[in-house]
């Protein structure tokens, strides 16, 4: 049973609605959980009884809350099993982790030592909490999929979204189109063969750019020529048998598409098998 898989089955604990807002997230912390520690049975516990907690909140406002009474027995048994055997294979006892990252923090530092949670400054007295998978890589790790993406951004208790981080827009609260904050400076610097720099501007995020066809293009050209024209690019590694190594093998949104100047476009890249 693959890492995924056995990530999945545990998230199933969770109510539906609460897999709807964090799933993915979610999902990505426990799939580096068990590339850390693959067996740990209070780890497994930590994450069914949390779970099961959820359901009994969800439960208590519905009619369902004779059903979860008379699944109580069923329910402590499940739970003895997870503890005394391997069948779950992951979790915490202590449950997530949050705070800031660790000092010391740098090339070789252990991933396992970053808090699952870390904190982000959303105002001048105001701390949010983002899953450390949308900041930092895995130790090894150069092609993590959430690293420098929109990260979601939660209070303390680190299930009550406030909003979003969108890179080279800053923090947005849910409800606030990130395309209508005040723009921020920024710029964003190449250099040509002849060692010639040179520095362009990046619009505001509110400017409307048209994507440029870069499918099989260079990738660094590719990269370049995008973030010349103030879109975030996000460079994601995928094996093809029809395009070259070390090139573009597809673009999303798609070329020709509009979008907003500082909007992420995704752009895979061909690697050898």
């Amino acid at each position: 049973m693959n890492v995924e898989h056995r990530a999945r089955r545990l998230l199933r604990w969770y109510p539906k609605s609460w897999r709807e807002t964090h799933d993915e997230e979610f999902l990505a912390l426990l799939e580096d959980s068990m590339v850390e520690r693959p067996f740990s049975p209070n780890r497994s516990l930590n994450v069914v009884m949390n779970a099961l907690r959820l359901r009994s909140v969800e439960f208590r406002s519905t009619p369902r809350r004779l059903l979860l009474t008379s699944s109580t027995p069923l329910i402590v048994l499940v739970a003895v099993i997870g503890l005394t055997t391997n069948v779950f294979g992951l979790a915490s006892s202590s449950g997530p982790t949050k705070g800031g990252m660790p000092s010391g923090y740098g090339p070789g530092f252990a991933y396992s030592k970053i808090p699952d949670y870390l904190a982000v400054s959303i105002s001048s007295n105001e701390t949010g909490y983002t899953p450390k998978a949308y900041i930092v890589s895995p130790s090894g790790s150069s092609n993590n999929p959430l690293d420098g993406r929109i990260a979601p951004i939660y209070a303390s208790d680190l299930t009550t979204l406030l909003g979003h981080l969108y890179p080279g827009v800053g923090y947005v609260r849910l409800g606030t189109s990130p395309w209508s904050l005040p723009c921020l400076g920024e710029s964003t610097g190449s250099v040509n063969a002849n060692g010639i720099q040179t520095v362009t501007s990046i619009p505001c995020s509110s400017t409307m750019i048209v994507l440029p066809n870069v499918v099989g293009v260079y990738t660094p050209t590719a990269v370049g020529k995008l973030s010349s024209l103030g879109v975030g690019v996000v460079v994601e590694n995928i094996h093809s048998s029809s395009v070259p190594p070390g090139h573009i093998v597809s673009v999303s949104p798609s070329s020709g598409t509009t979008v907003y100047a500082r909007q992420q476009v995704i752009v895979e890249n061909s690697v050898p098998k």
